[in-house]
């Protein structure tokens, strides 16, 4: 019979009927798959256990009675008098009670002395009266099953941690990879999380017998015999709590079986997935919480990094038209605005050809005019020092666009790639939003890392509205244009 109709028929839960294996005092046989399968004399064995345990006969007796080194008579002999004390003893407690209340005294007023006495006085024979007198026997002692963890917030925080280590390791290696997340979808690496953390999870139970979260919270896990757990049973340990636990993570019914999963817990019962493992923790300490936050700040940290460093230009410090045209690519690429634009090695626009087989719905923005992108570079012994963009235009009919959006662009390879940038992305983001808040319509001059923008307006008959269909719209039929934007290095 599997361990379901092992436990219906007996009585006995199954975190139980496991403690008792792993206690040597049952051993049923192996199906081929390696699942158990008790037999009848198995269940007579366990409800002999039963039986047993609730009048308290010790596992230590039931292994020797068992094995054939004990006799019933004797062993229960043996728990007669051991309850034939316990009862002399209550019965002594109850009698000083009861003439301790009869006096009347205060706690002030008290005089333990002849009470004392009364206690540890030697028992008398007879003494408690019957053992039998008990109104009822008690259950299966609390310690017949292996140890877990009921506290639901450490479990908690331990999973967390593990899957937020696995994430962020997941998201670094697509930035160290090239790959930007952006462009990732964030269900295909919970995705990829779930089915890395299938694997490596198990691998830690097998070598460590813990993870870095349970570690962290001082918590371990071992098999019934106090070995580590083997990776086959890690692994369908793994599945069980996804399913119980987490439900794997199907809307609502994640939320349900994540609701159970805590009320297991207020009811210091074992989860469904740890009935064949030892869940040992030590007693809470502040330390554990500090360590734990201390860790997901590092964690945290080195994934900024390696998203931080992602987005550095390949080449770095001073660099050549041509190596900025390298960066300038790279950055289209991986940042996602390069479309079909490219710079070659001179530092000039170029157009990918497209796909004779792709359909255009409708572009319906208007470029800057061809001249207003040119790229114009101020060398120093063959090293950019500055890059500007210039223009001028008269008479437009509806409106036109300026390349105020290249200025950014051209700071991400420019500027990001030197010793005075800030390495970290946030503060990079901080930088860009800086400029795309700037009024284009106007002249100003911005101090960032390494590099200073400058913009020069000058117009007439034209009228400014950013983020329309065109940013600069003919409010009369003679109007004019003109404008410089320039990204210089600033060594100082």
């Amino acid at each position: 019979m599997t361990s379901k109709e092992m436990e219906a028929r007996s009585g006995v839960p199954r975190a139980n009927i496991r403690y008792y294996e792993a206690e040597g005092l049952l051993a049923p046989a192996r199906s081929g798959n390696g699942y158990r399968d008790y037999s009848e004399e198995d269940l007579r064995t366990l409800e002999k256990i039963k039986l047993l345990r609730r009048l308290g006969v010790t596992i230590e007796a039931l292994r020797a009675l068992r094995d054939g080194r004990a006799e019933l008579s004797a062993v229960l002999d043996r728990r007669l008098a051991e309850v034939g004390g316990e009862q002399a003893a209550l019965g002594r407690v109850e009698r000083v009670c009861g003439d301790l209340r009869r006096t009347g005294t205060t706690f002030t007023g008290l005089d333990p002395g002849r009470y004392l006495a009364d206690l540890d006085a030697p028992a008398l024979p007879g003494e408690g009266g019957p053992w039998w007198e008990k109104a009822s026997a008690s259950a299966l002692p609390e310690t017949d099953r292996l140890p877990t963890v009921c506290s639901a917030s450490r479990r908690l925080f331990a999973r967390m941690f593990d899957e937020m280590l696995v994430r962020v390791l997941i998201a670094s290696g697509l930035c160290l990879a090239g790959i930007n997340l952006a462009a990732v979808s964030s269900f295909v690496v919970s995705l990829t999380a779930v089915v890395l953390l299938a694997f490596v999870e198990p691998l830690f139970l097998r070598l460590w017998g813990t993870t870095p979260g349970k570690a962290l919270l001082g918590m371990r896990l071992t098999g019934p015999d106090g070995k580590n757990v083997p990776y086959t049973e890690g692994l369908a340990r793994y599945f069980l709590m996804m399913w119980y636990g987490q439900g794997f993570e199907i809307p609502v019914w994640s939320l349900i079986q994540g609701y159970r999963s805590v009320r297991r817990c207020w009811n210091d019962e074992p989860q469904p997935w740890d009935v064949e493992v030892a869940y040992i923790a030590k007693p809470f300490r502040a330390r554990y919480g500090v360590g734990l936050v201390l860790a997901t700040l590092l964690v945290l940290t080195a994934g900024e990094a390696a998203n931080s460093w992602s987005q550095t230009p390949p080449n770095r410090g001073d660099v050549t038209v041509a190596e900025f045209a390298e960066n300038y690519n790279r950055q289209a690429d991986y940042l996602g605005f390069g479309g079909r634009t490219y710079l070659d090695e001179t530092g000039q626009w170029q157009e990918e050809p497209g796909n004779p087989n792709a359909v255009t719905v409708g572009d319906f923005g208007i470029e800057p005019w061809p001249e207003a992108r040119e790229l114009h570079f101020t060398l120093e012994d063959g090293h950019i020092t500055a890059i500007t963009l210039t223009g001028t235009i008269e008479n437009v009919e509806e409106g036109v666009d300026t390349p105020n959006g290249l200025v950014p662009r051209i700071v991400m390879s420019l500027a990001w790639g030197r010793e005075e940038a800030s390495f970290w992305s946030l503060a990079r983001q901080a930088q860009m939003t800086e400029l795309e808040r700037r009024d284009w319509s106007k002249d100003f001059v911005i101090h960032q890392p390494g590099v200073v923008i400058t913009s020069d307006i000058q117009q007439s008959g034209l009228s400014y509205h950013a983020n329309s269909f065109c940013d600069w719209h003919a409010e009369q039929p003679e109007n004019a244009l003109s404008f410089t934007y320039t990204v210089a290095l600033d060594n100082g």
